[in-house]
């Protein structure tokens, strides 16, 4: 998912207690949240239960460990790239050390499972291992699925909009009859993932990744983002799926205008606004359905905020498109 913090001053070069708060990148673990709790609603309704608050909560805590970790270990296999880019400089400008990172993913990672283990039902933890999987063969040699055309989307679709529900769906115990009724989230995700790698397309280029931005250019790719979202309102509208219903067709605009007008990658960081905006939407859309969540919402824009702006004095995050 999005991020489009870019350096603008020197970092400082020592790390505090929060670099490793904000190594876990909460911009982008919104939409772990997000679709987690859009499954465990969708998980309850099919199996006509109420949403325990107790097993969602330890659910999505088990699942953020797990994502975080995730997370981290992609910037520490990004950290060349990132530092061309002049962007999540935590690892690239060495303010955390790798071996920092590591200790630290670890720790996370065994969290996640000890959680899980002890008080979620064990498809849950199944759905854990399989994610943490994934994201290692998103990131690591050799395999890197980040650096192959489609299926670096792919991942993604299946990762954080397929096995993302799931987890939230399996976390109250629900069993899968009626599973279908989550297949719009994964081609929302794939749409919103395609457009973050066509804002990225210049410095994974020049590094040598031949990401689906890369490989469809900033044109083609903004059109192949909107007919994924298309083709999630068209699933929810079959699935009979009324909350990714509206959120794909509020965001589907945000990805018909720029796929008219972005023509040259020079103009591809405009992609990173339909991205942003449609995960906001979506998380609008589980704030109606969960409304404590709205002021986590609200924290996780603010607080980023304030530590970027202190710490290294650029503006993150925004809604601009570059």
């Amino acid at each position: 998912m999005p991020d489009g913090a870019t350096r603008t001053a020197g970092a400082p070069g020592r790390a505090c207690p929060a670099d490793y708060v904000f190594l876990l990148r909460p911009m982008i673990l919104v939409p772990v949240w997000t679709f987690f709790l859009l499954g465990a609603r969708h998980g309850a309704a099919a199996a006509g239960i109420p949403v325990d608050t107790g097993r969602c909560l330890a659910g999505l805590a088990s699942f953020t460990a797990l994502l975080g970790a995730i997370y981290v270990v992609n910037q520490i296999a990004d950290r060349a790239v990132d530092r061309a880019a002049g962007k999540l400089f935590l690892l690239s400008h060495g303010i955390i050390t790798v071996r920092a990172a590591w200790i630290e993913a670890a720790l996370l990672v065994a969290a996640s499972f000890g959680v899980a283990v002890a008080l979620l039902p064990p498809l849950f933890t199944g759905i854990l291992a399989a994610s943490l999987a994934l994201g290692a063969a998103y990131s690591l040699e050799p395999v890197r699925l980040k650096r192959r055309p489609a299926l670096d989307v792919l991942a993604n679709a299946v990762g954080n909009g397929a096995l993302n529900t799931l987890a939230g769906w399996t976390a109250l115990g629900a069993p899968l009859d009626g599973w279908w009724t989550l297949l719009p989230y994964p081609l929302a995700v794939a749409s919103v993932h395609l457009a973050t790698t066509i804002a990225d397309i210049g410095a994974d280029a020049g590094m040598g990744l031949k990401t689906s931005g890369v490989a469809l250019g900033a044109a083609r790719g903004l059109v192949t983002a909107a007919a994924l979202m298309g083709g999630a309102a068209v699933a929810a509208s079959l699935a009979r799926n009324h909350v990714a219903l509206a959120a794909s067709l509020l965001s589907l605009p945000f990805f018909l205008i720029p796929a008219r007008s972005v023509t040259s990658p020079a103009r591809s960081a405009g992609a990173l606004l339909p991205a942003k905006t449609a995960t906001l939407l979506f998380s609008a859309v589980a704030g109606y359905l969960f409304p404590p969540y709205l002021p986590v919402l609200a924290a996780v824009i603010l607080l980023p905020r304030l530590y970027y702006r202190r710490r290294f004095g650029i503006d993150y995050p925004s809604l601009r498109g570059a």
